[in-house]
């Protein structure tokens, strides 16, 4: 049968500044990402401020680079709004004297500061002015210098990237070797923030006498901070003599949990042999190489070492000796300043823990998660969900899920943390048979269902029988000239055409604004570009703190109209994927390679293409947004049949390929029948990414059918049950 006919509106993106960085991050379509045998990482999908260059690196260029660039100045220039021309969409604009605005920008594109600097100055207008510096500063952080850098500052106080632009002052104050008295200045009322702030007090310290200061602030940088070459090579030739055997190791340790090898063997030789013998040993392991040789080699003196444990325990892992690596990890230390990275510490106890899991040592499992060392308050949420959720639905714990869970609570902060925290709460509180329990877990369900676009509170408000989702707006925006100076210069920049400028302080005002009527007016401005990804980003950085605006957070725009194919997933469907993959950027290329809006794996997409009868171009999944959902939408159909119609299987697949979703349905049941949670089911998914995938396009959906008038229902509850349409 075929699918419903339906069309979307064609939306460009954001051009240069679109999110194309995520590879970490994006979750790449129809095949597994996952390299075999290699440790999960967490993924996640970040936010560029802005294309900048390195401002620690090379000043400007050349001066016959800059006459070049300044010839391909003046052709730009000619191309770009001229003053007085603005986009009729901004008529608040149309007053404004334009002088400069369009030749200063045209320059500092081409990578010519003093000649955009020229034109700058014969700017007359207050907010083009403003503008036109922060264009300078953000694409010459240090050429511009510590002087212009805050300038900009004390003229705009508020200005919503201000930690940026103190992080640019530290650096030019190390940079440009500052006075001793502006440092001090400077660093007077706030510590600092960045390894080369630390380093330029560190070095007025040592002019005054202050080594055992200047040492700690070294050792801080030496063994905490990631540097770039030019920093290492500073640290190593002016502060050496602050740094000991200690402070080497430690930093060796570090760099090889986050399997930076090459820097912590620089950082492990000068420890000493033996701290390098034990780092290659652990290299050898990270590469799943031979190592046992390398292994036996490290001295007897460091056998006991956190390092050479967490090697064993990774090795036995891998070897499918889950219990002998558990037993090691049960009796390691648990001190974080011994582990040196409890965070990974706490990952490689949670891929133990789903195995033991997998082999019925639920005590084991959740010892390990009790027991864990997480530090970042993202780990530690994810540390305490594990433990409790293991009590309650392996161990039929409700007392030691209860403290858990409360321990998550205390440390949940984002809309998502809080409604799993809450939903969970209440799953416990059902199951006490205390008096008053199905008041209290009735509670628990109530907070969480505040936040109606997350997974577990759409779970809850299951719970309540809350089957609607409302659009949630700010009720009052800010006006005219009681917008903030940052809102004038991104409607200016939009008004002028120079979209790829105005986006990133988009994103900065999104994080930093803290009047609601502020960010209300911010969002008008961005609803009107129809830009999907960056309304996307815009829409879930602001709920995540706390100001919710869900028509931008879930776009009904940027999958482009198409002629749906035969058996074709319906629009929520592709909408809520695209969210997912892509965050509706077109020209999106993963690290697995896969492509687009839809993430589609080129050998998926031609199959698929071939089962349709449809003629396939390969570089058309990135040059035409349409031709890449249409696949994807047949693609979606295709698995949902294979699934037989299951939601949580299809995406899945999707993710993680059909053959994995098989070995999961073989080793934690089948969601589609009664006896077997969808919720454990999903929750038992090993990967990480994929576990989250799925949630999150499950959420997704049940949005997006109020946001393009489905009338199914909206509970994830409703939707891991139900079958497709097919």
């Amino acid at each position: 049968m075929l699918a419903k006919q339906f069309r979307f509106g064609r939306i460009p993106g954001i051009g240069a500044v679109a999110i194309c960085a995520l590879a970490a991050g994006w979750t790449a379509g129809q095949h597994s990402r996952f390299v075999a045998g290699r440790r999960e990482k967490p993924s996640s999908i970040s936010l560029p401020l802005a294309p900048e260059r390195d401002s620690t690196g090379p000043a400007s260029p050349s001066d016959a680079a800059r006459s070049s660039e300044g010839d391909r100045a003046k052709s730009v220039a000619q191309a770009a709004p001229q003053a007085g021309v603005l986009s009729p969409d901004f008529t608040s604009q149309q007053e404004r004297d334009l002088t400069g605005l369009a030749e200063a920008i045209a320059f500092y594109k081409a990578d010519d500061l003093a000649r955009g600097d020229s034109a700058a100055a014969t700017a007359k207008d207050k907010i083009v002015k403003t503008a036109l510096e922060w264009i300078a500063l953000r694409s010459f952080p240090r050429e511009t210098g510590f002087e212009r850098l805050q300038a900009f500052m004390q003229a705009h106080p508020v200005w919503p990237a201000l930690d940026w632009l103190k992080k640019r002052s530290e650096e030019a104050l190390f940079g440009d070797r500052k006075s001793s008295a502006l440092v001090k200045t400077f660093f007077s009322g706030a510590d600092p923030e960045t390894p080369a702030g630390k380093l330029a007090l560190a070095r007025i310290m040592t002019e005054d006498g202050k080594t055992s200061e200047a040492a700690a602030l070294v050792r801080a940088v030496w063994r905490d901070a990631d540097l770039n070459p030019q920093l290492e090579a500073k640290v190593k030739t002016d502060f050496n003599a602050y740094l000991e055997r200690a402070d080497h190791k430690f930093r060796a340790d570090r760099l090889l949990y986050k399997e930076q090898i090459a820097g912590a063997f620089r950082a492990a030789t000068l420890a000493g042999p033996d701290v390098l013998a034990l780092a290659k040993a652990r290299a050898a392991v990270i590469n799943e190489g031979p190592s046992d040789k390398l292994l036996a080699a490290v001295p007897l003196a460091l056998r006991t070492d956190p390092g050479f444990l967490f090697a064993k325990i990774h090795k036995l892992r891998h070897a499918g000796k889950i219990r002998a690596a558990a037993d090691i990890m049960l009796a390691a230390p648990r001190d974080p300043s011994r582990l040196v990275d409890g965070d990974e510490w706490w990952i490689e106890r949670r891929l133990l823990a789903r195995k033991l899991l997998d082999q019925n040592d639920a005590m084991i499992a959740y010892k390990l998660c009790a027991d864990h060392s997480a530090v970042s308050r993202e780990m530690r949420i994810e540390a305490e969900f594990h433990a409790g959720w293991i009590a309650l639905r392996f161990l039929a714990d409700p007392v030691r899920a209860a403290a858990h869970f409360a321990a998550l609570a205390k440390l949940a902060e984002t809309p998502m943390s809080r409604a799993r925290a809450a939903y969970w709460q209440g799953r416990t509180a059902e199951v006490t048979f205390a008096d008053g329990a199905a008041t209290a877990a009735r509670a628990f369900y109530e907070q969480a269902a505040v936040h109606q676009t997350t997974y577990y509170g759409q779970l809850a408000r299951g719970k309540l029988g809350l089957t609607t989702l409302a659009v949630r707006s700010i009720a009052n925006e800010a006006k005219g000239e009681d917008r903030d100076d940052a809102i004038k210069v991104i409607e200016l920049l939009y008004a002028a055409g120079e979209k790829d400028l105005a986006a990133p302080l988009v994103i900065e005002a999104a994080r930093h604004l803290a009047d609601e009527t502020q960010v209300a007016a911010l969002a008008s401005l961005v609803a009107k570009q129809r830009d999907a990804h960056l309304s996307l980003s815009f829409g879930k950085i602001v709920s995540q703190r706390g100001m919710p605006i869900d028509a931008l957070a879930f776009p009904d725009y940027g999958v482009p109209a198409f002629e749906p194919l035969q058996n074709s997933a319906a629009p929520p469907v592709v909408y809520s994927v695209a969210r997912q993959e892509s965050a509706f950027e077109p020209s999106a290329v993963s690290s697995a390679g896969a492509k687009g809006l839809m993430q589609m794996i080129l050998s998926t997409a031609r199959r698929t293409a071939d089962h349709a009868g449809v003629a396939f171009d390969p570089k058309r999944l990135l040059t035409d947004a349409a031709f890449n959902a249409q696949l994807a939408a047949r693609h979606l159909g295709e698995l949902m049949a294979e699934q037989k119609g299951s939601y949580i299987l299809t995406f899945a697949a999707y993710n993680a390929g059909g053959k994995r979703v098989k070995e999961w349905i073989d080793a934690y049941g089948d969601p589609r029948k009664p006896g077997v949670d969808p919720i454990d089911w999903v929750e038992r998914i090993p990967f990480t990414e994929t576990r989250n995938y799925v949630q999150r396009v499950i959420e997704n959906l049940s949005v997006y059918r109020v946001r393009l008038g489905e009338t199914e229902p909206t509970s994830p509850e409703a939707l891991l049950k139900a079958q497709a349409k097919l």
